[in-house]
């Protein structure tokens, strides 16, 4: 005798998995920055060269003189020849005083009276000298204050821009759970 056996076919569940990832998109905004550079505050003093030339005693060297100065040296050179003037006719006195000692003092007299000077005649240059012409000179200055201006900047940062899309995870039954039980054998064949 033959004893029945149990056939078990069991078929198991299948789970299905649909997904659609996260995404996630960012973007960073430049910061607003504002600069400004104010300009260096200089403030200057300056005081210029002076040069002065006086050429006065070359221009009076040559003849070139203010008629003041003309009336002056005109009046000291008078008096200087009536003074010599003097004192010639004081020895010309004392000469005529002693003339009974003899000698020829009278025509001595006479002709030192009646000659001209002895009149000399050189190269003459003008002015005659360099140190006729005065300078006189006074060097400038020039003094400077800056005074510099810090740069003026405004930053303003800007947040980042985050946009997330969440994903999704859907589970679901693909395939239900099965069983089945057969018993192969238990159908008698009652023909022979």
């Amino acid at each position: 005798m033959r004893l029945p056996s149990i056939q078990i076919h069991a078929t198991s569940a299948k789970l299905g998995i649909q997904k659609t990832p996260t995404t996630i998109q960012m973007r960073q905004p430049m910061a607003d920055m504002t600069m400004r550079q104010p300009h260096a505050q200089i403030d200057y003093q300056q005081r210029d060269t002076t040069i002065q030339i006086d050429q006065s005693e070359a221009f009076a060297d040559a003849g070139l003189k203010p008629i003041s100065r003309h009336i002056r040296e005109w009046a000291e050179k008078g008096k200087q020849q009536a003074l010599k003037a003097t004192a010639t006719i004081a020895q010309q006195g004392d000469q005529m005083m002693k003339i009974e000692q003899g000698g020829l003092v009278i025509p001595q007299i006479a002709k030192t009276n009646s000659e001209d000077p002895i009149r000399e005649f050189n190269i003459g240059f003008m002015p005659s000298s360099a140190s006729k012409v005065r300078i006189h000179y006074s060097s400038g200055k020039f003094q400077m204050d800056v005074k510099q201006q810090k740069p003026i900047i405004k930053i303003k940062p800007n947040q980042p821009v985050i946009n997330v899309n969440p994903g999704k995870t859907n589970i679901y039954l693909k395939q239900k759970s099965s069983i089945s039980f057969s018993v192969p054998g238990l159908n008698v064949d009652l023909q022979k």
